[in-house]
């Protein structure tokens, strides 16, 4: 078995887990931060003293949380706003791979690779979405969760769909293989 078949093996098999693992963990934390912003809410009116809560702190919470729970909807929403098509979460078929003769099989599976990473770095463009809404988060210039976390969910949209981002530059540049 040569290095291509290693490839080809393990991004067929290790591919589904992780998108299974992916949508998993954002019910798991789009759950969780959902629950703690409606128990932060019922502390604030129960028990004397607390901190007052108002609908900016909350709504964001749970607006983060609801876009977790539904990982793929929102990855499919992203990418809609910058791209076209529905976004598929298995493994890749780029039509570009054939000029590469029998190493088109290893393009794909390095492709669907690269397709997951996206996933996990939508993933995480989401967590530091909800960091950005911290209470008194405030960077002063040396790190802004917001940018960063944008930048994130629109680079994980892009390498969800990382076919049709290669085609739109060959056919913008006029690159051929």
């Amino acid at each position: 078995m040569d290095l291509a078949q290693m490839i080809i093996q393990f991004a067929g098999t290790f591919s589904v887990a992780m998108w299974r693992l992916l949508w998993v963990l954002g019910a798991l934390v789009g759950t969780n931060y959902v629950g703690m912003a409606l128990l932060r809410m019922v502390r604030a009116s129960r028990f004397p003293g607390q901190s007052p809560v108002t609908t900016g702190d909350i709504l964001p919470v749970i607006l983060i949380g609801g876009c977790m729970v539904n990982l793929s909807r929102f990855i499919n929403a992203t990418w809609n706003t910058f791209g076209h098509g529905m976004v598929s979460y298995g493994a890749i078929s780029y039509s570009g791979a054939s000029d590469f003769g029998r190493f088109a099989d290893a393009i794909n599976a390095v492709l669907t690779l690269a397709s997951l990473a996206g996933g996990y770095f939508f993933f995480k463009g989401c967590l530091l979405l909800k960091k950005a809404t911290a209470d008194g988060h405030s960077s002063y210039g040396a790190d802004d969760s917001a940018w960063r976390a944008i930048t994130h969910m629109f680079g994980g949209a892009t390498l969800v769909q990382i076919p049709d981002v290669i085609e739109a530059f060959r056919q913008s540049f006029g690159l051929f293989w």
